[in-house]
């Protein structure tokens, strides 16, 4: 995915910027969100500093009208990189049915641990 979407990886450190920004502890913060909890106030901060990692076709279309759905498609697009991923839930809040969204490591126990993997084959 990397390729077709960025110049270059955004490092980790701006990833997390992007978190902390949006309302987050960091990347390992697992509360679950809505759209309605992303803060758009930060958006001057970070948009432009993650801006140039992308290609120009792709940043065109992601940062020309930031708002929280598109968002959340950047953090589908930048947690991947680093070992998270962004996982969607439908859950009925106050009466009506709302996506809720949560940051999950992709190998829980070795990102969070950081433990080593050894693979051996006989």
């Amino acid at each position: 995915m990397a390729p077709k979407l960025f110049r270059k990886l955004p490092p980790l450190d701006l990833v997390t910027t992007v978190l902390l920004g949006i309302g987050f502890t960091g990347i390992t913060d697992t509360k679950l969100f809505t759209l309605d909890d992303i803060k758009l106030s930060t958006i001057e901060t970070w948009a432009p500093l993650l801006e140039p990692y992308y290609l120009p076709c792709k940043s065109k279309r992601y940062f020309e009208s930031l708002d929280r759905r598109r968002i959340i498609t950047i953090l589908r697009h930048i947690l991947p990189l680093h070992g998270f991923r962004l996982e969607t839930y439908e859950r009925i809040v106050q009466g009506r049915k709302r996506t809720v969204y949560q940051i999950h490591p992709a190998t829980p126990q070795t990102v969070i641990l950081g433990e080593e993997i050894q693979v051996l084959f006989l």
